[in-house]
């Protein structure tokens, strides 16, 4: 990280109930996956939008796109189900698992803050695809034999949650793992 710089992310966070869900989704995958880095419990959430190394002076830019985005916004509901992989399941790099409901109204937040954020000269991702990362794989495997099993997952009980606010995330990069601050919470409406 660049002197007086930040790293940090725009996200959907959830509550402990549903982070705790996850939990038992990787613990139930765990073994047959193997070698990987998994994802903390606390650490779950949708990066809507990845912003990296940011100047501490423009935090407060950035602060009032999002507050501005935020407001015009109307919470909406979304159902965790269906596991994946990027870039595919037979070279995966990172192991997700994704929305069964509401995908629609994050992907319309992400191009929103996209669209918002390039005016004042960031990048534009286009490749957006709303998941919580479950594992980031250290090895090749192939899971398409682990189709069967990740059926399983296709819905999740019990993790419907209500959107109704965005976070401005500090991510800390250390040997055991990320460790997220939020900076700023943004509410809808």
């Amino acid at each position: 990280m660049k002197p007086n710089t930040i790293r940090c992310f725009v996200a959907i966070e959830i509550p402990n109930r549903i982070q705790d869900i996850l939990g038992e989704v990787q613990t139930q995958i765990r073994s047959k996956i193997g070698r990987a880095s998994w994802t903390k419990i606390g650490n779950f959430h949708i990066t809507l939008k990845f912003l990296g190394d940011v100047e501490n002076r423009s935090v407060d830019k950035i602060s009032y796109v999002l507050d501005t985005i935020a407001k015009k916004k109307k919470p909406y509901s979304i159902e965790i189900g269906g596991i994946g992989a990027f870039p595919n399941l037979v070279r995966p790099r990172v192991l997700w698992i994704g929305l069964k409901k509401g995908s629609e109204p994050t992907i319309s937040l992400s191009n929103a803050i996209n669209s918002e954020l390039l005016k004042i000269d960031y990048s534009e991702d286009t490749r957006f695809h709303p998941h919580f990362t479950l594992a980031r794989l250290k090895r090749q495997i192939n899971l398409k034999s682990f189709t069967e099993l990740f059926k399983n997952y296709e819905t999740v009980d019990g993790t419907r949650h209500t959107v109704d606010k965005i976070t401005l995330v500090k991510s800390e990069l250390h040997s055991d793992g990320a460790v997220y601050t939020p900076l700023n919470i943004y509410s809808f409406g």
